[in-house]
């Protein structure tokens, strides 16, 4: 019985893992809600994406106050940032080059470790691979 509610926990951790929005996100809705004549439907399709799932409850929340409300503003300026770099992905993997920093670094690493490995001339290639391909582990162990 401890068991099975050992693995209900589990797999209720992996459904919220990343659906949660960072302090940066919270600071920008904020400001488009404040300046922008928007939904929170259209408000949530800028932090929705492929690996991280938001719930348009949330918007509604710190809308009205209930959820992160010591979160300051965004600055126009950094709204301004935003928007006109949005969408920031990586169109490969659809990955945010922003809120998935680190699973573009170890991807990248890892394509590096293959390359370098591939490579000919090198007379160090398995020891170059192994450290390349370490750091592209890392940083999959970050993120």
């Amino acid at each position: 019985m401890a068991a099975e509610q050992a693995v209900k926990a589990r797999k209720r951790a992996k459904r919220r893992r990343g659906s949660a929005l960072e302090q940066w996100d919270v600071a920008i809705v904020k400001a488009m809600l404040e300046k922008h004549d928007r939904t929170d439907q259209e408000i949530l399709a800028y932090f929705t994406r492929p690996t991280r799932s938001v719930n348009h409850r949330l918007i509604g929340k710190i809308r009205k106050g209930a959820a992160h409300s010591r979160t300051p503003t965004a600055t126009d300026e950094e709204l301004v940032e935003f928007l006109t770099t949005w969408p920031e992905i990586d169109l490969q993997t659809g990955l945010s080059l922003r809120g998935d920093e680190l699973l573009v670094k170890a991807r990248e690493a890892m394509i590096a470790a293959v390359q370098i490995f591939n490579g000919a001339g090198l007379n160090f290639r398995a020891e170059l691979f192994i450290v390349t391909a370490i750091i592209a582990w890392t940083y999959l162990h970050h993120a």
